[in-house]
């Protein structure tokens, strides 16, 4: 299990030393039941997670509407980064899609290493700047796709979760019914 999140780190580019740093701190395992919450909207993120296995919805869940923003799956990072950037009380939820099993590691400690390694601190900015980016470009996917090109962009950057997502979650993250979902799967097949 943490060999996936050793592989993860080394494959970002940080150095044995630096690895084995955040390896002493990102050692407690969750394990968090399909359809529980790993983080409900309004409580405040503590932690940053590594997926070792499973898979976990981020959305905002209002009375009308939940609304998928994103996935973290095996061997990705996740978590309500307003919330635990600013230690606020989140405006998402962290919501597993399958039996999930994760590596954790406290916004304190995180903290602790970056002040201590320039070298963690360069890796967690990288993180967060991928995050916004990913971020900005499915913001202009939503508003100048088509369902049919939008669907697409999904398979080609994300099909391995095809399967294993209920399509359900797949038509809220592409902002369409599951009926315009079906329609486009079957004008593809």
């Amino acid at each position: 299990m943490e060999n996936k999140l050793e592989t993860y780190l080394e494959n970002s580019g940080l150095s044995q030393q630096s690895i084995a740093m955040m390896s002493n701190f990102w050692n407690r395992k969750s394990i968090v039941k399909k359809n529980d919450y790993l983080l409900r909207r309004t409580q405040k993120e503590n932690y940053l997670y590594f997926i070792v296995s499973g898979c976990i919805s981020l959305m905002v869940e209002s009375e009308n509407k939940n609304s998928v923003l994103g996935f973290g799956y095996d061997g990705s990072i996740i978590t309500s980064f307003i919330s635990f950037s600013s230690q606020s009380p989140s405006n998402l939820s962290l919501l597993a899609i399958s039996d999930t099993e994760l590596l954790k590691i406290s916004k304190r400690e995180l903290d602790q290493l970056i002040s201590s390694d320039p070298e963690i601190a360069k890796w967690y900015h990288s993180l967060i700047e991928k995050t916004l980016i990913g971020h900005l470009k499915r913001q202009i996917e939503l508003v100048t796709l088509s369902p049919k090109d939008s669907y697409k962009v999904f398979i080609e950057r994300s099909g391995h979760l095809v399967n294993s997502i209920p399509l359900k979650y797949i038509s809220s993250y592409l902002n369409m019914t599951p009926e315009t979902l079906s329609r486009v799967r079957n004008m593809i097949s």
